[in-house]
């Protein structure tokens, strides 16, 4: 008991008490009783050696085990030994003896009682996910599901279910692997097992949502026990993984050799390579890194990446060894990826060769292979194959999210294809601007979907959404310390509920399509709406720009990353401190500043171009995200539209912009604390109804009655404070009077609204996951259907925002293009006016 609780230790302790106890009773008992007790002590004896001292005790206490089951002459006896072997062979990582010896018990599976029995299917199904056969892993979950739930075994039914998630996730089918981790917790009260924890983070590292799975690593690590020395090393492993997705090269250099010598200790030689073969990779990481940073270090760090390989290709012999052909393969591709550091482009290429036939046991793996297999054709001058293996990635990372409606799978899973992109667009540059669109659009497209309209509505869901909006308003209710701190605790734990019922939701739609549109037919419709676009990226350090501009496309280096972050930033802030209107003295320098800085960017970034008046379509990066553009001399008084992409646009542009001659169908929603707030949602009202326009006000506002609203009426605009959420898209939110609306509420009905309005706050806001995925209100409001949007960027006074907004609504009513109508409202209302942007494509009242 003390072993399953985790407590190996004090499990020897008592074990070898059990022994001494029945050599003091020998002969006073039947001999055949004694040698089976004394039997299946040595047998469980063996795993908690080895948890707490290693293989090789563990391995003497299996053969003492061995010559009493011989003395006893009970066939029931050696297939407990042969199941208890495969079980220790397979945490130390000598996979084929642990495939044999459970071959070896599952020969007589009637040796076992039935809970035993579930556990022996659950242990087949666990190897079989080591030794890259997750169908096999499937089916043994599944009989291992199908028994424990005959037999009313609720703990081996969850961990079966739980497992069949994790198996589900193999096989590509991420959004029902989260959906089954979520539905199995359900099935008993949590137990509380470390390798539940390890799936779930390994799930969520596939799913690209890092920082969750360091969450969840890091607060069930610290729950190990010192003396659970292989549980310490596998969450060490894991947070080495998930540590390097997120760029923190010292703290996975950190956790993987911690897990290292965790591995030693317990003599597990296969774990032990595989956190060897990570920590390689995150060195080789941190001296590309290096490189990027200062040429004249790489002759000098040569050596590094040609030990990287010369290492790597010992571990593949000692993943040989133990039969680990997943492991082999691991580390002949970091041998592969070390020895194109070095340019021996050959060498890696037999190392690849090596692995010919083998099939990666996830996406996330794959892409990994697809990176270096990419990258050695493109060394070796073979273009063509190299870009061939990069749209075959892509093509991959997208088919990994189908069936998902899930907003946060959506933006989350880029961060497996940031470095194929990255090669894609190296080998666009020098074949010029339309193979370099061709390459931008290929990976925006892979996680970009079409959005999804047939999730179903969800009781708990709901209830759960209901229950954060209730602390919510306890929160706005200023609580004394202690109540702000168990409230902010409860918020935390309902999100993290919300958003395990959002994955499993989005597997039960009808999923959602991928986008399939060519340039060529992007640049028609730029061509029909009259405009030019501007597609900023960065690649080596420096800022690019691919435009189409009076229908020509052209290709420019314009200016390095750090330089337009800096100018962008410090836009930012002075934009932040002109919209406080208390800057007295330091008003002119503070605008000073500011339009400097627009000057700066414009003569690098926009002016070069010589774009037209008509209007521009801007694609950016994170480095200039979130800018006032208007603000650049350039493009003052011009029709801007930031867009996801030139799919993105165009799509959202053409006949679906009028509503087939009818008066649009408007709906106006102002949320509490918004002075102003009323005499706006009049003009706005009055704007449209002057036009003939059906006009729904909200007074008092709900979120049930805004959500309607967005997947039924033409024209919404929301009066209403807003909270930007920079961890999750799913929360950031709009304050209405009966609470916050969520971003996530929307995803059910979707978002069908031709034109938003989001005029408080810096709802336009946005961070950025790897990958250039925006999160934020107006980001949310978009990808979940919206053609147009107009928010914010930063706070702008009420009355401002209030004047800019009406004087907008009258140009749309008057049948103004959108972007245009907030050229002009800007162009006509105070220079903080600038702080709102136009999202999407565009919208028109043409009637």
């Amino acid at each position: 008991m003390a072993n399953s609780a985790g407590r190996p230790a004090e499990a020897v302790r008592l074990l070898g008490e059990a022994l001494g106890a029945l050599d003091a009773i020998a002969g006073g008992v039947p001999e055949h009783e004694w040698l089976v007790l004394r039997c299946n002590t040595l047998i469980t004896l063996a795993l908690s050696d080895f948890l707490v001292a290693g293989l090789k005790p563990a391995r003497a206490r299996l053969r003492a085990a061995e010559e009493v089951a011989r003395q006893a002459g009970d066939p029931g006896l050696t297939p407990r030994i042969a199941y208890q072997s495969a079980n220790i062979h397979g945490r130390g990582g000598d996979l084929a003896t642990a495939w044999n010896e459970l071959q070896r018990a599952l020969s007589h599976l009637d040796a076992f009682a039935p809970r035993e029995q579930c556990s022996v299917h659950l242990s087949r199904g666990m190897l079989a996910l080591e030794l890259a056969r997750p169908h096999e892993a499937l089916s043994s979950f599944a009989v291992a599901a199908s028994l424990a739930h005959e037999q009313g075994f609720g703990a081996e039914e969850r961990m079966a279910r739980h497992n069949e998630g994790y198996a589900t996730y193999l096989v590509g089918d991420l959004p029902r692997a989260l959906a089954l981790i979520a539905e199995a917790d359900e099935l008993v009260e949590d137990v509380s097992l470390g390798t539940e924890a390890l799936d779930r983070a390994r799930v969520l590292l596939e799913a690209g949502l890092v920082s969750e799975a360091v969450e969840v690593l890091g607060g069930a690590r610290a729950r190990v026990g010192d003396d659970e020395r292989a549980m310490r090393a596998e969450f060490d492993l894991e947070l080495a993984r998930a540590h390097r997705l997120e760029g923190r090269l010292d703290l996975a250099t950190a956790s993987a050799e911690a897990a290292r010598e965790g591995y030693a200790r317990l003599d597990a030689m296969a774990w032990e390579t595989k956190a060897r073969v990570l920590g390689l990779l995150i060195d080789l990481e941190r001296w590309r890194r290096e490189r990027a940073r200062a040429t004249d270090l790489v002759e000098a760090s040569a050596d590094l990446p040609r030990a990287a390989a010369a290492t790597a290709d010992e571990l593949v012999a000692a993943a040989e060894k133990v039969g680990d052909s997943e492991l082999a393969h691991a580390a002949r591709l970091t041998a592969a990826d070390a020895l194109l550091a070095v340019g021996d482009v050959e060498a890696a290429r037999q190392r690849l060769a090596g692995s010919d036939g083998h099939r990666p046991a996830s996406v996330s793996d794959e892409l990994a292979t697809a990176a270096v297999t990419a990258e050695v054709h493109a060394a070796a001058g073979e273009a063509t194959a190299a870009r061939r293996a990069l749209s075959v990635a892509a093509r991959r990372l997208a088919a990994g999210l189908h069936g998902s409606a899930s907003l946060d799978l959506r933006t989350a899973r880029a961060v497996h294809g940031v470095r194929l992109a990255s090669l894609d667009i190296e080998l666009a540059l020098p074949r010029g601007s339309s193979a370099v669109l061709e390459a931008l659009e290929r990976w925006r497209s892979a996680t970009d979907r079409l959005p999804s309209l047939e999730r179903p509505a969800d009781e708990q869901l709901a209830a759960l959404t209901e229950q954060l909006r209730a602390v919510h308003a306890q929160l706005r209710a200023d609580p004394d310390p202690d109540q702000l701190a168990r409230l902010r605790r409860r918020a935390g734990t309902l999100e993290r509920e919300i958003r395990a019922r959002d994955w499993a939701l989005s597997s039960r739609s009808g999923g959602t399509a991928a986008l399939d549109l060519r340039v060529r037919e992007g640049r028609e419709a730029l061509a029909r709406a009259d405009r030019d676009l501007l597609w900023f990226f960065t690649h080596g350090g420096r800022l690019w720009g691919v435009g189409i501009v009076g229908g020509r496309a052209r290709l420019r280096d314009l200016m390095p990353v750090s330089a337009a972050a800096d100018l962008a930033q410090r836009m930012r802030l002075d934009l932040r401190a002109a919209t406080t209107r208390q800057l007295g003295p330091l008003t002119a320098a503070v605008w000073g500043s500011l339009r400097a800085s627009a000057q700066q960017l414009d003569d690098a970034l926009v002016r070069p171009w010589g774009v037209r008046r008509g209007g521009l379509v801007l694609v950016t990066c994170e480095e200039v995200s979130a800018l006032p553009w208007a603000l650049l001399p350039s493009l003052s008084g011009a029709p801007v539209t930031l867009a996801r992409s030139l799919t993105s646009f165009a799509r959202r542009v053409g006949p679906g912009a009028t509503h087939d001659g009818q008066p649009p169908a408007v709906h106006v929603s102002v949320g509490p604390a918004v002075p102003r707030a009323e005499a706006e949602a009049a003009a706005v009202a009055a704007a449209w109804r002057g036009r003939g326009a059906t006009v729904e006000l909200a007074s008092p506002s709900s979120a049930s009655g805004l959500v309607a609203a967005l997947a039924r009426d033409h024209v919404v605009h929301v009066g209403a404070h807003g909270t930007h959420q920079t961890q999750s898209p799913l929360f950031s939110s709009l304050a209405l009077h009966d609470g916050p609306a969520f971003a996530h509420e929307l995803q059910s009905s979707g978002v069908s609204a031709a034109h938003v309005v989001l005029s408080a706050c810096d709802v336009g806001s946005a961070v950025s996951r790897p990958g250039e995925e925006q999160l934020g209100m107006a980001a949310a409001v978009h990808s979940l259907g919206a053609r147009s949007v107009v928010a914010a960027v930063s706070p702008v006074p009420d009355d401002v925002a209030a004047a800019a907004m009406t004087r907008h609504h009258e140009g749309l009513a008057r049948g103004v293009t959108s972007d245009e109508a907030l050229a002009a409202a800007i162009a006509a209302t105070d220079p903080v006016a600038a702080a709102f942007v136009h999202l999407g494509g565009l919208f028109t009242d043409a009637r």
